[in-house]
């Protein structure tokens, strides 16, 4: 019943930790049993939990690798703890695996069992409980939890992670090779910053043996790493699909330009240069809506997948890149963190954007595999683009507008839920130079009329574009603008009710509206009138225009309230995803 954790046991060995301590105890009995039948693993038996502790310490200084530490449950963890903290100190690469009962036998009056749950706190670098796995990741899911142990542990600052594995009976493991191996998946962990394990030759080799390659731009990229991922992707004729948070969709502004559309530079700091907006062929944004035909997901399968910030908001692309087996998958990421909840990664790269494109740069000289995106990305943009003509108001059309008729220089917060991926289909690449924000670390309604009023404290051109429940949420934040004399634009979405639920699984099940939909039934003019704000409701999409233009002139915040219809605007989104595509001109 236990025999997963052997694939926890082979994955520390594949990235690299040779060395184990226990401490005897009957729930650790799998473990410990484990690593000594692999065979790789220096074991150590120490009676002592204290001592064995700081034992694994000593090894891991000697070694400047994780030593993986073994002990029963109960009181038998308790004494892990002050070594625990003097490796997080001093910066000590220390492995903790816990064994617990099972949850049943919690707060039951079981022997020797306590709550183990964080019981170290902020001492490590990280915590995480083994669950039973599911039996299509039985064994792919315990690696991953390693994984993210051993890069934590490893991280910029190393110091000691703490595994919980709550084990049922019977503990005897089956030691059969079969359970080690099963589940195994290329995966390497490189700082390329670090000693010489990257000469020349080795850095244009890693990408120069691919010649379909796809980039993923997510969130939590920084606008001025961009021009990075620009230039990166050109060279290497690799298409990136671009999440709108990443800002990689944005054009850019050059320096002066000649008669040969070449960047000069400034020879006279007294003259302005002459700018010209500029955005990259290789930017591909429509991916959302030509990915809904998954007959092209085999046809767009690359060699090797980048991944630069968190994932993709998009659904499909994730789907998509799950679908695919044998690519290499590489993680850009300056911490040890994991951004890719598919499990696909094959390399974790920590090293930060500009040093990784610096140091990658390859040429490739063959744009075929770029231009079977192009054409879907040209298809897409003619489909999305029709948004704005549509006669009644929608969220599609609501985000054209905006893209064309906001000042260059505006900030946008794009709240989450719904209109995030609204987002994601309409604000196309190239046609603003408006910077986008989003909540999307833990993706939230939290607090996204307060954020967007922190973003307005740098007296920028400030827009939220939210629906009615993340508005709702957060409606007492807006108390601060009129205290901190604060501009900010809301462009609210009002479908009256959480629309995201209309394309879930929740949709048409027993209570649906009373649990899901959860209608509101409010009138935003009386919010308005609460907090002093400014406040315009169209009813026609045609008045967007103007109202944004006078707005722009005034200050304080002010409500421009949309009414929606959430299901007219799935039917809509249904006609946009239907991008009429020639497959045989792809191939």
């Amino acid at each position: 019943m236990n025999e997963y954790i052997a694939a926890l046991v082979d994955e520390f060995y594949q990235l690299g930790v040779r060395n184990a301590v226990f401490s005897p105890g009957s729930r650790s009995t799998t473990m410990a049993m484990l690593f000594t039948e692999y065979e790789g693993f220096e074991t150590y038996m120490n009676i002592d939990e204290r001592s064995a502790s700081f034992m694994a310490l000593g090894i891991a200084k000697a070694y400047k690798e994780p030593t993986v530490l073994v002990c029963t449950s109960g009181s038998a963890v308790a004494h892990y703890l002050p070594a625990i903290l003097e490796a997080q100190y001093s910066g000590v690469p220390l492995i903790v695996l816990s064994a617990d009962r099972p949850h049943t036998l919690l707060h039951v009056g079981a022997p020797q069992t306590v709550d183990q749950q964080k019981i170290f706190g902020t001492a490590v670098n990280y915590y995480e409980e083994l669950a039973v796995p599911q039996e299509d990741h039985y064994y792919t899911y315990p690696r991953q939890v390693a994984r993210k142990a051993y890069m934590k542990a490893m991280d910029i600052k190393k110091g000691p992670v703490h595994i919980n594995v709550p084990l049922f009976e019977p503990l005897v493991p089956e030691l059969d090779r079969k359970h080690f191996e099963a589940g195994r998946s290329p995966y390497k962990v490189f700082k390329p910053n670090y000693g010489d394990v990257f000469s020349y030759q080795n850095r244009s080799l890693l990408l120069a043996q691919y010649k379909r390659v796809l980039i993923l731009a997510g969130p939590q990229i920084d606008v001025d790493e961009v021009e990075s991922i620009h230039s990166f992707a050109e060279n290497l004729q690799a298409p990136i699909l671009a999440d709108p948070l990443s800002n990689v969709r944005r054009c850019h502004k050059t320096g002066a330009i000649d008669d040969n559309h070449e960047v000069a530079s400034n020879r006279n700091n007294d003259t302005d240069m002459i700018q010209k907006k500029h955005f990259s062929d290789v930017v591909i944004s429509t991916y959302d809506a030509f990915l809904a035909d998954k007959d092209l997901w085999p046809v767009l399968k690359p060699d090797c997948v980048i991944q630069f910030g968190q994932i993709v908001v998009s659904k499909r692309v994730q789907q998509m890149v799950a679908s695919w087996d044998n690519v290499e998958y590489i993680e850009v990421n300056p911490t040890m963190d994991s951004m890719n909840p598919m499990g696909k990664t094959t390399i974790h790269m920590q090293a930060s954007i500009d040093m990784f494109t610096h140091l990658f740069a390859v040429k490739n000289e063959s744009n075929a595999y770029l231009n079977r995106w192009q054409r879907l990305e040209v298809a897409g943009k003619a489909q999305l683009s029709t948004a704005i003509e549509e006669p009644s108001c929608f969220e599609g059309r609501t985000i054209r507008e905006l893209q064309q008729h906001i000042p260059d220089n505006s900030q946008v917060l794009v709240a989450n839920s719904m209109t995030v991926r609204d987002f994601d289909y309409f604000w196309l690449s190239g046609e603003s130079d408006a910077v986008l924000y989003g909540n999307r670390g833990v993706n939230g309604i939290d607090g996204t009329v307060s954020t967007a009023l922190g973003l307005a404290t740098n007296h920028q051109p400030t827009y939220l574009v939210t629906g009615d429940l993340s508005l709702f949420h957060d409606l007492n934040g807006l108390a601060v603008a009129k205290t901190h004399n604060l501009n900010l634009t809301i462009i609210l979405h009002n479908n009256d009710g959480g629309g995201i639920f209309e394309y879930l699984p929740q949709k048409g099940t027993k209570y649906f509206d009373y649990l899901f939909s959860t209608s509101q039934g409010l009138d935003y003019s009386g919010v308005a009138k609460l907090y002093g704000c400014g406040y315009t409701k169209i009813s026609s999409p045609d008045e967007l225009v103007p109202v944004l233009a006078k707005v722009s002139e005034e200050s304080g915040v002010h409500i421009i309230e949309i009414p929606t219809d959430r299901e007219y605007s799935r039917q809509l989104h249904r006609k946009y995803t239907k991008v009429s595509v020639d497959m045989e001109a792809l191939l």
